[in-house]
């Protein structure tokens, strides 16, 4: 599990028929009704200010049985929004917005660990877009790293929220269920097995209207079965015709995933919003020039070590299980499938002239898989654009009689830096692979050969 993946701790499905459509209601009576239709347009700029607590404990598998961790995290994020596109509910239209970002931490206990992961200078400036049940959130100015990402992802988005208020007029006691698509997008789920989450109008008067939330959520994190039991209080202000305050507290239990360990947690988050406000930097001057539409290049993540060194970019549907600055060990989990495994490793700098030919790649390649080796479906060797020389093998076995497909990549520098990729894939999995494993040794840097001056060269 990422150092801070616990952050985006609660999550479920999608839904084709337009963004958050289909809101039923149980009235109380014949008291007076109240619109709360949100009042948000394009341009309007909120300041939000946002505090997660989270305490309870990791679960790992042990030898005999599952361990079990005291975890602690506590978030501090703060930013001023600015809303780009706001559609009516009955479109199908994304929600867009751009915050910039004035604070963003945590401290994180876990086992015997302590992280503090923030925001890198030069990254503060975030663009989000919403469709569906889908959020995703981007740097204009520059790639994330996955645990900068998971520290800004937190549960009910601040551009999601209006999405809570009822879509017609209530009455005080009235309650409204909220669409699995809502749900989904807001606790960050792959889908909902079952969910009753929904609003209560509690208290209303000239100044504001006071909602509860409450319900149990079934579904599924990265394909992991959790339980999430909510409760949520959330305050709509009646004369800026916005939300300005909402309190969510949350039990999840998770079972122990592909890509991390399971959860039995409590997450407090306290948000407040300051709407009609101004921001220099968030003005048209300010943006002009930058992409604030998501695309395949921009969301893609950056790995880089902690002592540097190299780095390369990756799709999000990769997640880091375990890094060090010699080794990184990712796997892809798509619609909460486990699709492939990938293991980079830093091999020891060789010489000019002294690297490995094709023919000994394979050789290598032969004897390390022994028993398990098929045979090889295809070997090239090529310079890439950073006149990188790279080295492909794929080859395919059996493994405890599932037939699967090894991808291998040796990628060596003029310098004498190498490093190897391995991608493992089931056979009949290896097409959902598709590219990514070319684009991520494509995108492989590595720093001059003074960063890498300590080290030895075989000869």
């Amino acid at each position: 599990m990422s150092k801070c993946r616990i952050l985006s701790l609660l999550l479920v499905a999608v839904s084709s028929l337009g963004i958050f459509a289909g809101t039923s209601f149980v009235v109380a009576g014949s008291a007076p009704s109240y619109s709360l239709k949100s009042a948000r347009v394009p341009g309007t700029v909120d300041r939000v200010v946002s505090m997660l607590e989270v305490s309870g404990t990791m679960k790992s598998p042990g030898k005999d049985k599952t361990e079990q961790s005291k975890l602690g995290v506590n978030a501090a994020i703060a930013y001023d929004e600015r809303t780009l596109d706001a559609p009516p509910e009955e479109s199908v239209a994304p929600l867009r917005s751009v915050r910039y970002y004035d604070r963003a931490e945590a401290k994180i206990d876990v086992a015997d660990g302590k992280f503090t992961p923030v925001l890198r200078p030069g990254r503060s400036l975030m663009a989000v877009e919403i469709d569906r049940s889908k959020i995703t959130l981007f740097s204009p100015q520059g790639r994330l790293t996955r645990e900068e990402l998971d520290l800004i992802d937190l549960p009910a988005n601040s551009l999601l929220i209006d999405r809570f208020l009822p879509s017609r007029p209530v009455a005080q006691g009235d309650t409204w269920k909220h669409d699995d698509s809502l749900v989904v997008a807001a606790f960050g789920l792959d889908r909902t097995a079952k969910q009753t989450l929904a609003s209560t109008l509690t208290k209303i008067d000239d100044d504001a209207a006071l909602i509860d939330m409450t319900g149990r959520i079934e579904g599924a994190v990265n394909g992991v079965s959790t339980r999430i039991e909510v409760k949520a209080k959330y305050r709509f202000d009646r004369k800026t015709r916005r939300i300005d305050w909402f309190g969510l507290l949350v039990h999840e239990d998770r079972g122990v995933g592909h890509v991390g360990p399971g959860v039995d947690v409590t997450a407090r988050l306290r948000m407040q919003m300051v709407p009609n406000q101004s921001s220099e930097r968030l003005s048209d001057e300010a943006l002009r020039g930058l992409a604030l539409k998501p695309n395949d290049e921009a969301t893609q993540l950056v790995y880089e070590p902690e002592l540097g060194g190299w780095r390369f970019q990756y799709d999000r549907r990769w997640f880091s299980t375990g890094s060090d600055r010699q080794l990184a060990f990712l796997r892809l989990i798509e619609q909460g499938d486990f699709i492939a495994q990938c293991n980079v490793a830093v091999l020891a700098p060789v010489a000019p002239g002294k690297q490995a030919t094709l023919e000994q790649f394979q050789q290598d390649i032969k004897e390390a898989l022994g028993k398990d080796f098929g045979e090889f479906v295809s070997a090239s060797q090529k310079a890439n654009e950073q006149n990188y020389r790279v080295l492909n093998v794929v080859a395919r076995g059996t493994v405890s009689s599932l037939p699967i497909e090894w991808h291998y990549y040796l990628v060596a520098a003029e310098h004498g830096r190498q490093i190897a990729f391995t991608f493992t894939v089931e056979g009949p999995l290896a097409e959902r692979l598709d590219d990514m494993d070319r684009r991520m040794v494509a995108s492989l840097r590595f720093d001059p050969p003074k960063v890498a001056a300590g080290e030895k060269t075989t000869r």
